[in-house]
């Protein structure tokens, strides 16, 4: 592995601020495509992209809120467009889940996993072509209301979004984690 690629990993950071443009249909293939090349035991491929973009991201948007409206008593229809704008902090959002399959050698968590995987791959990808991401998820992420207001289907596990774009300042250093309490050797 070259020294390049690992300076170009420790370089790359989530970007909370992003502006158009971001990746046209061409360069999300290609991002997508690579990061379908994650680890995946049982090549299970469980992986599932949906991109949202443009006046898309309200459809997003409408699903914040009636997620929002299932969770909170008494929610004043005034918030409605807070939680709206959420879909709008980037010019892409990209939702990522995993399909999960009944398998008897790859477990639930190990399609997770995979998912995930790729969306380390996307991150990646997005820097790799000079955008930015944040992966996002939180709550509304983990509950069936959400899968519901998808339309996905009840095997579908939601990994997070992406927010995409191109970054709107050149992001700060982010300092070097400490190995020592992170990693452990055992050589005898």
């Amino acid at each position: 592995m070259s020294k390049e690629f690992i300076t170009f990993m420790r370089n790359r950071v989530s970007q909370a601020a992003l502006n158009s443009p971001a990746p046209s249909e061409s360069e999300w293939e290609s991002i997508l495509s690579a990061a379908s090349r994650a680890a995946d035991h049982g090549n299970l491929k469980p992986w599932r992209f949906c991109i949202y973009e443009g006046e898309g991201r309200a459809k997003l948007g409408q699903i914040y809120w009636h997620h929002a409206l299932s969770e909170v008593e008494l929610m004043p229809e005034s918030k409605e467009d807070a939680f709206v704008k959420k879909a709008y902090r980037a010019p892409a959002v990209l939702l990522i889940y995993a399909r999960i399959q009944d398998h008897p050698k790859v477990p639930p968590i190990e399609q997770i996993m995979a998912a995930s995987a790729a969306a380390q791959q996307v991150l990646l990808g997005l820097n790799a072509l000079g955008y930015g991401g944040m992966w996002r998820s939180g709550p509304a992420c983990f509950t069936q209301k959400t899968k519901d207001l998808l339309s996905l289907e009840k095997n579908d596990q939601i990994i997070g979004l992406i927010y995409a774009g191109t970054p709107k300042e050149k992001s700060a250093f982010t300092p070097e984690v400490e190995l020592g309490s992170h990693l452990k050797w055992v050589r005898d």
